[in-house]
């Protein structure tokens, strides 16, 4: 059977009929993703594939975890759970003299170990019976694992011997969560891209905290927009929403008040002028980490500082000349730190997140490498430079989304003339940076074929 070229249309059928959308930079690699699953499947016409959809919920939760990373363990992102811990629920409870319980939402929640996270901080602070957590995902596979409950070494590499004793039983390598936690989270099947919210009816309303980390990346900028404002209308007044560092910033789609945190940008929904207090002052006790922190031991205090948009662009590049000047000279830790500090102020330059992303690799720091990178991917998805550094960063740790990165940034750079200098890489044309992106994408895909081999 003689089967032609990754389809776009094709691709944005199978994305729509499964409640997910992706900005342009990234429909060749979802289209190369969907080929390569017919293919396994056995799916000779896209046609037999869009009428299965759907109505076979096995080859749908298939779709979902082929064009999506399902990568999760518990305490993901330890630098929010303290700012949930040390800041969100203490200023949330100050608000709440009547004792009624906290309703926290954990959107996107994959096999649970989010929720489940969530339940195991409120159970330390000893709030979990003020506290209900209910969880949504898309995938149905994912919600029966994640309300089984049982989960591998893997999934608790964040999580210290003492919270696997107290809350986890083991046996011959599994983990199983103990039913006091488990009861305490709900889960629901949500298509984020489809159904409507708030619904009061389905109790998907009035949050006081919503987590929806690593899910936006996969929706274009007018899905970002439509859910943007659907989440702050499911926050109760004052409520809170978490997305991660590689999530589109969300402050020009819907009237958040967002704020800089050492642990990324939050979002609230802004509290009316009488009910208002000076509780995002001085709030935050996180710092910036490297590795896992010592359970129990308290982060330094952190102030928590509203965003400003970025207006001054001329400002922005003034400080990115400096960043340059001094990672040219192999000050890379210095002008890693330039950089952070910058973008406290410029948080939407997406040059100022590059430099931090190139500063931090070349100091060996891959994974903050990363983060900053996919955070320019989110800022501007067609820059090509972005996308082939996020790929050099990631192809060790997670060789599929680096193999996605590079066929992005090689996409961008054929779009162009070869002669063209690269945004953000004055030293390279498009057609040099695609000769580095086909060259690293041939080493993956080798590296790929004899794994399964």
């Amino acid at each position: 059977m003689t089967r032609r070229g990754p389809s776009l249309e094709l691709a944005e059928q199978v994305a729509g009929r499964v409640g997910l959308s992706f900005s342009a930079s990234r429909k060749e690699a979802v289209a190369s993703a969907i080929d390569r699953f017919m293919v396994r499947r056995g799916i000779g016409e896209g046609r037999s594939l869009l009428d299965r959809l759907g109505s076979d919920e096995d080859l749908t939760d298939d779709v979902i975890s082929a064009v999506t990373v399902a990568e999760t363990h518990f305490f993901r992102g330890l630098e929010q759970f303290e700012l949930i811990r040390q800041t969100i629920l203490p200023e949330l409870l100050r608000r709440r003299p009547d004792g009624s319980p906290l309703r926290i939402w954990s959107v996107g929640c994959a096999t649970g170990e989010e929720p489940y996270s969530l339940a195991i901080l409120c159970e330390e602070e000893g709030l979990l019976d003020g506290v209900r957590i209910d969880a949504a995902d898309i995938s149905r596979r994912a919600l029966a694992a994640a309300k089984a409950a049982d989960y591998g070494e893997w999934a608790l590499r964040n999580t210290g011997p003492r919270l696997r004793q107290r809350y986890f039983t083991s046996c011959e390598g599994r983990f199983r969560l103990r039913e006091r936690l488990r009861r305490r989270v709900d889960f629901a099947h949500l298509n984020l891209g489809a159904d409507a919210l708030p619904s009061p009816g389905k109790r998907l309303a009035d949050f006081d905290l919503i987590l929806c980390r690593n899910v936006l990346v996969y929706l274009e900028a007018s899905a970002v927009c439509r859910v943007a404002r659907q989440l702050l209308a499911c926050l109760s007044e004052g409520g809170w929403l978490l997305t991660a560092p590689t999530d589109p910033p969300l402050g020009k789609y819907a009237p958040f008040e967002t704020s800089i945190t050492p642990a990324g940008v939050v979002y609230r929904r802004i509290m009316a002028p009488d009910t208002r207090k000076s509780s995002i002052a001085c709030v935050a006790p996180v710092r910036r980490q490297t590795g896992k922190p010592a359970e129990g031991v308290p982060l330094a205090r952190a102030r928590v500082v509203p965003a400003q948009r970025t207006t001054g662009d001329d400002a922005a590049k003034a400080i990115a000349r400096q960043i340059r000047s001094r990672f040219d000279l192999g000050e890379t830790r210095q002008a890693a730190r330039l950089a952070a500090q910058a973008i406290e102020t410029h948080p939407l330059s997406a040059e100022l997140h590059f430099l931090e992303g190139l500063s931090r690799m070349a100091s060996g720091e891959t994974d903050a490498a990363a983060a900053a990178l996919r955070r320019v991917a989110y800022l501007d998805g067609k820059l090509a430079a972005a996308q082939f550094y996020l790929g050099i960063c990631l192809k060790d740790s997670d060789p599929y989304a680096a193999l996605r990165a590079l066929e992005n940034a090689l996409t961008s750079c054929l779009s162009r003339p070869p002669r063209e200098h690269v945004t953000l890489m004055p030293e390279a044309t498009a057609g040099h940076l695609a000769q580095r992106a086909r060259r690293e994408i041939g080493t993956i895909r080798r590296l790929l074929g004899s794994e399964a081999g």
